[in-house]
């Protein structure tokens, strides 16, 4: 492992292992090495707060977006950003990454293993969500047992995924819209086997959630965690800028995975739902951003969590 220092409290570590599933992008300069940042408080550390970008986000861009890390730090909290630009659907490569970085940390302050809060973005919230439901379903096969998770807008139906895909194809309207759609579902084909119809207990296994399973699908393995998902509808927005509706856009499946959750007695799944707030870096409105989370407010909840 080779340590680089930025500043008192920021380092950027690489871990010097073999990457055979391209979590890194091939224009990252790192990309023949798993790399994540740390921010490290002045004092002994509370918890650990682990932030996961977007799929082929700079951890430099999520810093200048949010300003959660800095506040965590400033309570006292550690820090930890990993960067994996690319990825798979199953996440399995991803959590075994984060487990790499977690017995670092473990070993390195000796902070609890159930003192972990998992959060990301979109692609980063999936990883986030499902290494959690992998750890509730069987303690043993994560290295740590996080004590809560939160998300900003994550897909969480790859079978809705791959609905939107096809009908933002159908439509044509944006050019990018259809490259990812055809993207993602050659991903799908690729590593499910085919389509829902097809293969349909594959896109459940590797869904955070289904909405065609009574009980969620792995949804279910999170009534007891305290959860915090955040959505912007931006209905008209999507409407003008992308032609999709509500059927296509992540409120959908959030809302009513929380509701579920809500029914099947968590008390502390939380829906956070924002209007307007979304703003990308370069300043352009989009409600699929990091800014519909509050830091100050998301810190506070964070804090609530690792005190009980």
């Amino acid at each position: 492992m080779e340590i680089i220092n930025y500043g008192q409290k920021l380092e950027k570590v690489i871990v010097n292992n073999q990457n055979p599933y391209d979590l890194y992008a091939s224009n990252d300069k790192d990309s023949t090495n798993l790399i994540y940042y740390k921010l490290v408080p002045n004092n002994n550390p509370l918890g650990v707060l682990v932030l996961l970008p977007d799929g082929g986000e700079s951890i430099e861009d999520v810093m200048k977006q949010i300003s959660l890390h800095k506040l965590a730090v400033e309570k006292d909290i550690l820090v930890i950003i990993p960067l994996i630009n690319g990825g798979t659907n199953t996440h399995y490569p991803e959590h075994k990454f984060l487990d790499t970085i977690f017995q670092q940390i473990v070993k390195q302050y000796r902070i609890p293993k159930n003192k972990f809060i998992l959060g990301g973005f979109s692609s980063g919230a999936m990883v986030s969500l499902t290494y959690t439901e992998r750890a509730k379903m069987n303690v043993d096969s994560t290295f740590i047992n996080p004590l809560a998770v939160f998300g900003i807008d994550p897909p969480l139906d790859h079978t809705h995924i791959w609905n939107r895909c096809k009908r933002d194809i159908e439509r044509y309207f944006s050019t990018p819209a259809v490259q990812e759609g055809r993207w993602i579902m050659n991903s799908y084909v690729k590593e499910f086997g085919g389509s829902p119809e097809e293969f349909p207990e594959n896109y459940i296994k590797y869904s955070v959630y289904s909405h065609s399973e009574k009980d969620g699908g792995n949804a279910q393995y999170l009534k007891n965690t305290p959860i915090r998902l955040y959505t912007e509808p931006g209905i008209i927005w999507q409407m003008e800028n992308m032609h999709r509706d509500l059927y296509d856009i992540n409120c959908t499946d959030i809302s009513a995975m929380i509701n579920l959750l809500q029914l099947k007695g968590n008390k502390e799944a939380e829906l956070i739902v924002t209007q307007d707030k979304g703003i990308r870096l370069n300043g352009r409105k989009h409600p699929h951003s990091w800014s519909i989370m509050d830091s100050e407010d998301c810190l506070i909840w964070i804090f609530k969590q690792l005190r009980k």
